[in-house]
């Protein structure tokens, strides 16, 4: 049907079920390319949807989640255990492609490895319980969470440790938790 007037009916298909069927579900029933629907959907102001399609790239999951560096996202998928399958795309570019539920479920059992204050209401499709709750408690954490460190962080606080400040305070100075602090000074260290 390419190039073909849309019909009521494709239209009516199209708003009831984006966001809800995969873009790739929803371009087969109407018999249609994923392209077409997609294109579609965005002139008709449907909006963003995480359902758009069932795969993410580790790139789209760092944008989705806040993270500046997709190496995190790919550290996650390596060594710490997201599921993800290596996948022929374009050209013959290998990408690793994450599946929205795998990523929403890993990040319900991970939540410690990032930061929900990075993450923009509704980004995941919707707010589930676990996330609401986890938005209250990241409040309360320091600003400079999950932020990389630089040389001169290092070295200041190298500085800090050697004049006998105590943990707490040089983690009020950095922004950082007590344990992000304890963490760096051992690291630095060996």
């Amino acid at each position: 049907m390419r190039g073909s007037t849309w019909t009521q009916h494709e239209l009516n298909y199209l708003e009831n079920y984006w966001g809800i069927k995969t873009l790739s579900r929803i371009a087969k029933s109407l018999k249609r390319s994923k392209v077409g629907v997609f294109v579609k959907a965005k002139r008709l102001k449907l909006g963003a949807s995480t359902r758009a399609d069932e795969f993410m790239t580790a790139r789209q999951a760092s944008l989705m989640l806040g993270i500046n560096d997709s190496q995190v996202v790919l550290r996650w998928i390596k060594l710490k255990g997201l599921p993800a399958k290596k996948r022929e795309m374009l050209l013959g570019k290998k990408f690793w492609m994450i599946k929205h539920t795998d990523m929403v479920n890993w990040l319900e059992n991970n939540q410690e490895k990032f930061d929900s204050r990075k993450i923009d209401f509704y980004a995941l499709g919707s707010e589930p319980n676990w996330l609401q709750e986890k938005r209250k408690k990241d409040k309360l954490l320091p600003k400079n969470r999950f932020k990389k460190w630089n040389k001169m962080e290092n070295d200041l606080l190298m500085i800090c440790q050697d004049k006998g400040m105590k943990q707490k305070e040089i983690a009020e100075m950095f922004g950082r938790s007590v344990n992000s602090i304890e963490r760096k000074i051992s690291k630095l260290k060996s």
